[in-house]
């Protein structure tokens, strides 16, 4: 089981589902705001002493979600760098929102740009948390979702249709 669990959070090989990747990033968002709120006021090396291993693991579980979509891992640093952009941008945003006169021009692409990064990550939220993986084995591994001593695939088919939509007598 611990072998297992340095595979999952350190390793960039293999596949992992949504429902496993979900778990991992939740984990990591509540430890980021726990030592957020605990080590606030702590040096900037500290911070980065602690984030170092958080960025490698959700490097690590974004690719092997990426691979179980078929897309190659390296879309984590894309990931990554939109979500780092979406926080900068954000920052200055609401930085500059308080009392600094911008011309028309540079609101216009700061507006621009929100619509943008938005957009992207709606995508990659998309991608990630609520599209199914790739059906059995591809190229990255086997399907983590198959069961190995089932010859039946049990997993619903998907039809195109939201489960809740799908009427069932």
């Amino acid at each position: 089981m611990a072998l297992s669990g340095v595979w999952l959070l350190f390793s960039f090989k293999g596949r992992i589902g949504r429902a496993r990747y979900l778990v991992v990033e939740l984990a990591l968002l509540a430890l980021w705001l726990w030592l957020e709120l605990r080590f606030y006021s702590s040096a900037q090396w500290e911070h980065w002493l602690i984030a170092a291993p958080m960025i490698w693991v959700n490097f690590a579980v974004t690719a092997k979600r990426l691979h179980d979509r078929d897309r190659s891992g390296w879309w984590a640093v894309a990931v990554f760098a939109v979500n780092r952009l979406s926080y900068v941008y954000y920052g200055l945003f609401f930085g500059l929102a308080f009392g600094v006169d911008l011309s028309i021009a540079v609101e216009f692409l700061l507006v621009m740009s929100a619509i943008a990064l938005s957009l992207l990550q709606t995508w990659v939220v998309i991608e990630l948390f609520f599209l199914s993986g790739t059906e059995g084995p591809n190229r990255f591994g086997p399907d983590p979702t198959a069961t190995p001593d089932s010859p039946i695939d049990l997993r619903p088919q998907p039809t195109g249709i939201p489960d809740f939509l799908v009427s069932r007598h």
